[in-house]
């Protein structure tokens, strides 16, 4: 993840010199944060428990797995000392508590946005892995701790946050795409294959299907809720990753899209150390989050 640094407005005099007078005893840290009180898109910051990773790093980009009853957080993990992500997981217990933490996949490029999908029986990884240029996927040969690259989905592309759809006998691949006339923030494209695992994918004809800073940038699965299909996607509108969008896919067809914005989960405005939340998952009874917070030195 990076800081988005040129599209969006510099904030006035006042508030930089307040921003540097507060790093003076804070700093800028993300964090996780879970909830098993789960009944559609998030719609209170209470109900969530904040999962704080040691001072030296960030936790962002979390994603849910179960497995033989057990909680699993997938998520990009960033020691500040290297600025290169890494994947790592925690395992969760009934309390929302810690029981375990490890890295799961280093590779010698930033690595972040795990987002997993089963086929076949099989477990699979989509990490982002813009910084080495393709859209790269990986098999779990050992849960949670092995994985094992298999292919190529896309080369030669600068790709973030890409996430899989499987809908109408068909699999969609939603991803950012930084192209000229376009970046990494407001630039939605769509390909689509008849198995995730094609190495052949289709670019929709209308890429880039959203163009929108406020709202293109994908921000965890694509769920089914009350018979319709919400993607999530980020706001990077007041800042990178400043807020949660959740929109209604309306029409998904090979030749045309659709979405419509319902709602947005926002920084709330009774806590100003939360800065910002730009990840929003749900598995069965759990949701999970990310947010940027104030944190004490």
């Amino acid at each position: 993840m990076k800081k988005l640094v040129s599209y969006i407005k510099k904030p006035d005099l006042f508030q930089r010199l307040w921003k540097k007078f507060l790093s003076l005893f804070f700093f800028e840290q993300w964090s996780l944060l879970i909830s098993n009180t789960s009944n559609g898109v998030p719609v209170s910051w209470s109900n969530f428990k904040l999962l704080a990773p040691p001072k030296d790093r960030f936790w962002a980009d979390p994603f849910l797995w179960k497995k033989n009853g057990e909680q699993y957080v997938f998520f990009e993990e960033l020691p500040f000392e290297t600025m290169k992500g890494h994947i790592s997981c925690l395992k969760i217990d009934q309390e929302m508590n810690i029981v375990s933490n490890q890295v799961v996949l280093e590779r010698p490029y930033h690595l972040s946005y795990p987002f997993l999908f089963e086929y076949r029986d099989q477990l699979y990884m989509l990490p982002e892995t813009k910084q080495n240029n393709e859209i790269e996927l990986y098999q779990c040969q050992r849960f949670p701790d092995e994985w094992q690259k298999v292919s190529t989905l896309i080369p030669n592309i600068q790709a973030v946050d890409s996430t899989l759809l499987e809908w109408n006998n068909k699999w969609w691949l939603f991803t950012n795409v930084a192209k000229a006339g376009g970046n990494a923030y407001d630039s939605l494209y769509l390909f689509f294959a008849d198995s995730p695992l094609s190495t052949t994918w289709t670019p929709h004809p209308l890429n880039p299907v959203v163009q929108d800073v406020k709202r293109a940038r994908p921000a965890g699965n694509i769920v089914k809720l009350d018979n319709s299909l919400i993607r999530p996607s980020q706001d990077c509108s007041v800042r990178y990753g400043f807020a949660i969008n959740f929109n209604r896919i309306d029409i998904l067809s090979e030749t045309e899209y659709k979405e419509t914005l319902l709602n947005s989960f926002l920084p709330p405005k009774n806590d100003k150390s939360i800065l910002a939340t730009h990840t929003w998952n749900q598995l069965g009874n759990l949701q999970v989050i990310d947010a940027e917070y104030w944190r004490r030195r």
